[in-house]
Formats: structure tokens, C-alpha cells, sequence
């Protein structure tokens, strides 16, 4: 399983790639959520609740 900062590391690289094609634009921006979510998930909104409403009211 991998950590949350490679997770990171891996959506950086992700964002940063230049698709050639359709579909590998597509393969791409799916690529992209699943990272997200996976992401999402493995993080405990609870223990960042002060710094979300923070940023919400910013």
C-alpha cells in the first residue's frame, strides 16, 4: 500500500503528463480521480477539521 506522499507524488506526475491522444487524455483524467479518491479516503477529515473551516472561510 502505498503512503499518502507518494500518493501525492503520483497525482503531481499525473497532472504534469501531456497526453497524446484521446483516450490516453481520458486514461489520464481517470487515472487522476482514482488517485484523488484514494487519497480522500486514506485521510482523516476529523483531524483536519480546524484547518478546512479555516480555509472555508478564507
Amino acid at each position: 500500500m502505498k503512503t499518502v506522499r507518494e500518493l501525492f507524488s503520483e497525482l503531481d506526475e499525473w497532472k504534469a503528463y501531456q497526453a497524446n491522444s484521446t483516450m490516453s487524455n481520458i486514461a489520464k483524467a481517470n487515472h487522476i480521480s482514482r488517485v484523488k479518491r484514494e487519497i480522500a479516503n486514506r485521510i482523516d477529515v476529523e483531524e483536519y477539521r480546524d484547518y478546512i473551516l479555516f480555509k472555508e472561510e478564507s
